[in-house]
């Protein structure tokens, strides 16, 4: 499948139901975390929580992609620009940073509107 390519404002505009889903994700798998660090359980109680958290995570990355976006890692999300990624990592409340198709998450840097094709 191509990768979408996306500008700035679309990229923006599809940010809220991204946030929505990864928040819903982050709060449950956060939740089947620390039932799983609660004590000593029975195996088929432990292997249910782990398949109950893998099902979590395999859902968002799922839901993300559906939406034409990727995701890079955990909680991580790009779209891509022709020129690179337009990076927002869960806890960012706007679409703030972007970094070329080689830097990588290590090289994101701010978002500046000279940046921005006309």
């Amino acid at each position: 499948m191509p990768t979408r390519k996306w500008t700035l404002d679309e990229a923006r505009a599809a940010l809220p139901g991204i946030i929505e889903i990864t928040e819903h994700a982050h709060e449950r798998s956060r939740q089947l975390q620390q039932h799983l660090t609660k004590g000593i359980r029975p195996e088929n109680e432990q292997e249910g929580l782990e398949d109950e958290l893998e099902r979590v995570l395999t859902q968002w990355v799922e839901a993300v992609q559906s939406m034409g976006a990727e995701v890079k890692q955990l909680w991580l999300v790009d779209f891509d620009n022709g020129r690179g990624y337009y990076c927002w990592q869960y806890g960012e409340s706007d679409l703030l940073y972007e970094h070329s198709y080689e830097g990588g998450f290590a090289a994101r840097k701010r978002i500046t509107t000279e940046d921005q094709p006309s």
